[in-house]
């Protein structure tokens, strides 16, 4: 008798519980990967497209390293269109403003939707968020209030005063129970104060380029060789008319002759010098008979 009674104690504690036991053991959260962070949130957005963009501004202002250095955290996610939306209108955005921006979404308590939906309806649950720890936040910028709505929704807004900008849950995206929780916005929450307020640094930070459209190739006709000017053409006056000395009038003097040459007169006149010469001797001669 006292040895079946020790066999079934011994059954008793090998086999596994039962009921509220066997419940309890599926619920606990899974053992944190060993070495390092449990958790990256830019390996676990880099498996949805549309959240891109926040993943680059999150990766280049270092705050996804504030991120994976929490034990509990639950991020909240704007979408690439909303992330657009916002640097649209904020080209000159500084990136302290940003880092701040980015900053009051990673909320360091852990959201998922049953934790949400357990929240009191319709009153504010305020939690701390990442920006608070920076001892920047001004005015209860770094609190977040978490208002429950219908068929597990939930509206997110600043708890300061003068907030103008809310966001609402769209859905959950990825969840590692009581580590982080990922939660997709309609877009972003915008304290007062957090994009307006002029501060020293850093200029704007860098915003990937879209791809350029690719151009169809296109066939350049040649240049044409220049075409010379038309050359302007003088008109010319036509010609006199040739005429016949026989036809011309005699009443007309007759034409000047040619100017003689230097070389024909001086034959010239050594001509008439001799003739000269004769006629005297001549009448010399004559004069003595």
């Amino acid at each position: 008798m006292a040895s079946r009674l020790s066999l079934l104690l011994l059954l008793a504690l090998v086999l596994p519980a039962s009921g509220d036991d066997a419940a309890a053991a599926a619920a606990a959260p899974p053992p944190a990967p060993a070495g390092g962070a449990s958790f990256n949130v830019t390996e676990i957005l880099g498996r949805f497209p549309e959240f891109g963009l926040f993943s680059y501004l999150i990766s280049k202002t270092h705050v996804d390293r504030d991120i994976n250095s929490r034990n509990t955290v639950t991020v909240l996610v704007p979408d690439n269109s909303a992330v657009d939306w916002l640097l649209r209108r904020s080209a000159r955005l500084p990136r302290a403003a940003l880092v701040e921006l980015l900053s009051v979404h990673v909320v360091l308590d852990y959201f998922d939707a049953a934790k949400i939906a357990a929240l009191p309806p319709g009153k504010p649950t305020v939690s701390t968020t990442l920006f608070q720890t920076t001892g920047n936040a001004r005015r209860r910028t770094g609190f977040l209030a978490i208002t429950p709505t219908a068929k597990g929704g939930a509206v997110f807004a600043s708890a300061a005063p003068g907030a103008l900008v809310n966001a609402t849950l769209k859905r959950v995206v990825a969840a590692v129970p009581y580590n982080i929780s990922v939660l997709q916005i309609s877009n972003f929450v915008v304290p007062p104060g957090v994009l307006t307020r002029p501060r020293p640094g850093p200029g704007p930070l860098p915003l990937p380029s879209p791809p350029l459209p690719r151009m169809k190739p296109m066939a350049i006709a040649p240049t044409p060789a220049p075409v010379p000017a038309p050359t302007k053409m003088v008109p010319i006056p036509p010609s006199l008319p040739l005429t016949d000395p026989a036809d011309e009038d005699g009443d007309e003097a007759p034409a000047a002759a040619p100017a003689p040459s230097h070389g024909n007169a001086v034959k010239v006149m050594s001509w008439w010098s001799g003739l000269g010469v004769l006629v005297g001797t001549m009448a010399c001669v004559f004069g003595y008979l």
